[in-house]
């Protein structure tokens, strides 16, 4: 009865889900472990490395939102997945046979053409498919563990060491692999929900009768929208500098070997992925806001002790893995906030917009002033720019309105006491 009961759909679609999500981020990542190698058949500059990680998050941030809005508009999620999960493994394939910075560009742009759609579409299905009670774990799991398990923690070892076996254009190569499993996995288990039209929890209990009384327009609504975009425009440039810049500091800076490198940016991803879930979690209980703003600013440890400490490198780890909490503050203002906030029918094209806005201002624009910054004073700007933008974050964070379910019926239990 209990091995009935945990292969019930909502887990099964969470690890199905988790696998693809996880190989996505190994093929988006793999190019910053690989970038010490790249540099050395591509000549690249501070400022071209940055234009790439920025055109890459436009790309990203368009398909996004459009692939959350299409989602919803189609209701076809699970033939959308497929498609794009065959897209971006086809993308991670190609960009082992680019041979100059333009042609890495363009391969570049093209992934991140192809992988934006998947969250907002993922979320959305995992959303539905999940018990109330699990909802913040759920989402936290999906978003972060295997994101930052997969790609950030085995894929800096796992793939400088095939780099340095058999060079990283076969590493490349190799990748295009995983996504053929996983396209084959949620062709045959996952299934295409029919979407609740209900209230939202900060609907005051009003329920949307027909999908045509929701539109897109009604997500600027919601004060809590304009600020997880907010958020969005400074956690991508403290995520995708941290990511971009960290290998080439730590090997051209600081003199650490490509394999060492490799392990501290192991910590980062090992960090990621446990702090992913564990900070949605404990916001079920202490609430999103203060919880929040207590790990965005712990956030900020990652890239100042990459610049600050000197000392043995196993030290170095625990602090980079106690600063990587990062992606677990991203699980609150990129999909649980907004899903708590806005009719349920519009969570995929909210999602969409949280990723899309973030990745657009803050994912190119600041990103790419991070790399030309890098070009002047040398790759310690970008990882200044990501602790930065840590802190500005939790200052944000200030101002959002609590939406998690157990401090708002606190709340209006309090309310209705005082009445």
């Amino acid at each position: 009865m209990a091995s009935a009961s945990f292969w019930r759909y909502e887990n099964k679609l969470l690890i199905i889900l988790c696998l693809g999500w996880g190989f996505l981020f190994l093929d988006r990542l793999a190019i910053n472990y690989l970038m010490p190698f790249i540099v050395t058949d591509i000549n690249l500059s501070s400022t071209q490395i940055g234009f790439i990680a920025g055109a890459f998050s436009i790309t990203w941030a368009l398909s996004s939102f459009f692939g959350g809005m299409l989602g919803d508009l189609l209701g076809r999620r699970k033939a959308l997945l497929i498609l794009f999960i065959l897209l971006f493994s086809l993308s991670s394939f190609l960009t082992g046979l680019a041979s100059t910075f333009v042609v890495l560009l363009l391969i570049r742009m093209f992934m991140g053409l192809v992988e934006g759609p998947y969250f907002p579409i993922g979320a959305t299905l995992m959303s539905v498919a999940s018990s109330e009670r699990r909802r913040g774990f759920n989402i936290g799991v999906l978003q972060n563990f295997p994101s930052n398990f997969l790609g950030g923690t085995l894929g800096p070892i796992i793939l400088v060491a095939l780099a340095t076996a058999v060079g990283w254009r076969y590493t490349f190569f190799l990748t295009l692999l995983p996504g053929l499993l996983v396209a084959f996995l949620v062709w045959r288990y996952v299934k295409d929900p029919q979407i609740p039209v209900e209230a939202s929890p900060l609907s005051g209990g009003e329920t949307s009768q027909s999908k045509e009384t929701v539109r897109i327009v009604d997500v600027f609504k919601y004060r809590n929208m304009w600020l997880c975009f907010a958020i969005g425009i400074f956690f991508i440039p403290w995520y995708t500098l941290l990511f971009t810049f960290s290998p080439l500091y730590l090997t051209e800076v600081k003199a650490i070997s490509p394999e060492v490198m490799s392990y501290i940016m192991a910590a980062i991803g090992i960090g990621s992925a446990v702090w992913g879930f564990i900070v949605p979690t404990i916001s079920d209980r202490w609430g999103r806001k203060p919880t929040f703003i207590l790990f965005a600013l712990i956030s900020m440890l990652a890239p100042l002790s990459m610049i600050f400490f000197n000392g043995p490198a196993w030290l170095l780890w625990l602090l980079v893995f106690i600063g990587s909490t990062g992606p677990g503050c991203s699980a609150l203002y990129m999909t649980i906030i907004p899903s708590e906030t806005i009719p349920p029918k519009l969570t995929g094209t909210a999602v969409g917009l949280a990723v899309g806005i973030g990745e657009i201002i803050g994912g190119f624009g600041i990103v790419t002033l991070g790399g030309a910054l890098g070009d002047i004073y040398g790759y310690v700007a970008p990882l200044v720019i990501s602790a930065i933008s840590a802190l500005i974050m939790a200052f944000i964070a200030l101002f959002l309105i609590e939406t998690a379910p157990i401090k708002v019926k606190a709340q209006r239990d309090i309310t209705v006491s005082q009445a």
